[in-house]
């Protein structure tokens, strides 16, 4: 299995980067003080779904199959990997009333999953949703609380839109108090809207295993890059 990963990885990269490329990104990787801890995220668990598109799959499923794609190249590439949830739970307090202050328990519980890391990366996975149909395409925001959190975010993008989505000019926005764990973040920290559940061609990509790889890839693409130090143009 190990052997197929890699065979897996080396498949992808060659496909998307070129050997001068990877032979950059791997001599660099050495040097690189950027810590070697990430912390996934797989947004939502449990009975909170998130948000859900016409075919009705949940946005809980979709952030934990790209967290685990991702987990699996991160920790081939020699990152310890810290996932907050591995499983269709919640990590909160099932015991309190009301399912608000169990969600609010939830964050609480990724927070100290997070701070209980030290020096560490954070990266978020979820889905996006809006009222119109006709928004598409990925969106990342980044804590405002650590400088290099904007880079990150800057490269995540860059790749994003390189491998998968050329047509998307969206920019990395600063997060707001309504991303909890953005806002209390103190590493550097990102979160990933993958796509747009509500739009309807966008919801049959991210719910098919290749494409979720796809996005996985990408965002492990752009971490490379910002651990190498490697800019992309914007």
């Amino acid at each position: 299995m190990f052997v197929l990963i890699i065979c897996c990885i080396a498949f992808l990269m060659l496909s998307f980067l070129s050997y001068r490329r990877i032979d950059q990104i791997a001599s660099t990787l050495e040097s690189s003080q950027a810590p070697k801890t990430v912390v996934i995220d797989a947004g939502h668990g449990g009975e909170d779904g998130g948000a859900s598109g016409s075919s009705g799959i949940p946005e809980k499923e979709i952030n934990l199959s790209i967290s685990k794609d991702l987990e699996q190249l991160l920790t081939v590439s020699g990152y310890h990997v810290v996932m907050t949830r591995t499983s269709d739970t919640s990590i909160g307090d099932n015991t309190l009333g009301t399912i608000r202050e169990r969600k609010v328990s939830d964050m609480h519980e990724r927070l100290k999953i997070l701070q209980k890391q030290g020096n560490c990366i954070f990266i978020s996975i979820h889905q996006n949703y809006f009222t119109q149909s006709q928004y598409n395409g990925t969106q990342i925001f980044y804590s405002k609380n650590n400088a290099e959190s904007k880079p990150l975010a800057e490269d995540l993008r860059a790749k994003v839109m390189e491998l998968l989505q050329k047509d998307n000019k969206r920019q990395a926005k600063p997060a707001t108090s309504s991303i909890f764990l953005l806002w209390e973040a103190k590493v550097p920290a990102v979160l990933v809207e993958c796509g747009f559940l509500s739009n309807a061609e966008e919801e049959t990509k991210l719910k098919d295993p290749v494409y979720q790889k796809k996005i996985a890839f990408a965002i492990y693409s752009g971490f490379l890059d910002y651990c190498s130090g490697i800019r992309q143009p914007s």
